[in-house]
């Protein structure tokens, strides 16, 4: 289904909803893996409070079996509310591959450097979503000869995010959105390439107090060229349980991935992610 008729049905669905929202208040937004306000990879339209301050630590592990590797990362996550309505983020990984015959690789990821402006915050009592606009610009630090770099000389991804948060008696409920269309190398006719990235989500409170939250996310990655160490076309499902109090957050989650080029099966990636807002 293309994208567009997939965020087009969204908003659908959260415009025709007739409930009503009270005082949004999710106790914490934390940061996702990009290091924007967001759920595991979802980026909500929401932003960090002025001039705060929120680091985090992501792991990831991933097993696959054709072809038979391990795959695992830790990030470094750095988001910072700045002024009305926008933050930055900025996200560095570091990542390790071991195939079957025990070879492995070990390297730097690629630098990421995201802004987000929310234009159109959700208003108090109404379920019009909000609607933010992003931009992540990827610098060419990963190391080269372990393949773990996505990009030769730079990159660059712009997206869209849409989102709304209805209150319902003590629970609030989240619908999100965001859809990312990519770029990298295009000066270059080897390493060019252009591809898109939907991601959907739903957080959902399991507790009274609405400090224990479930998520769930559609993911999809499509028209990539040039795949790498760790990134090829894809389609997934993530589920994943979320903690938060005033400033802490936990998030772990596991994604079952089906990986469309030939000579990939489908894999799971199990994810941590701890963050803490200052």
């Amino acid at each position: 289904m293309p994208f567009p008729i997939i965020l087009s049905a969204l908003f659908f669905c959260i415009l025709s909803s007739n409930a009503v929202a009270e005082e949004i208040d999710l106790i914490n937004r934390p940061i996702n893996a990009a290091g924007l306000t967001g759920l595991v990879s979802t980026t909500m339209p929401q932003t960090l409070s002025n001039r705060t301050f929120e680091t985090g630590l992501m792991l990831t592990s991933e097993n696959s079996f054709k072809p038979d590797y391990s795959l695992t990362s830790s990030s470094l996550l750095i988001g910072y509310g700045i002024g009305r309505n926008k933050e930055i983020a900025l996200h560095a990984s570091y990542w390790h591959r071991q195939d079957a015959d025990l070879s492995s690789f070990r390297g730097s990821g690629d630098t990421e450097l995201s802004f987000k402006w929310n234009v159109r915050p959700q208003e108090e009592r109404s379920v019009k979503p909000g609607i933010a606009l992003f931009a992540t610009g990827i610098l060419p630090t990963g190391d080269r000869d372990a393949g773990t770099n996505v990009v030769e000389h730079w990159g660059m991804r712009f997206g869209i995010a849409i989102g709304s948060e209805i209150e319902w008696q003590d629970y609030v409920f989240g619908a999100y959105a965001d859809y990312q269309y990519a770029l990298q190398d295009l000066s270059d006719d080897q390493y060019r390439d252009q591809y898109q990235l939907l991601n959907i989500g739903l957080l959902m409170p399991i507790s009274k107090y609405r400090n224990l939250q479930l998520l769930i996310e559609y993911n999809r990655m499509d028209g990539r060229d040039q795949p790498t160490l760790h990134e090829v076309d894809y389609s997934a499902m993530t589920y994943g349980l979320r903690l938060v109090s005033e400033r802490f957050n936990l998030t772990v989650g596991a994604q079952f991935l089906h990986k469309a080029p030939e000579g990939y099966g489908d894999s799971t990636q199990i994810t941590g992610m701890l963050s803490v807002k200052l």
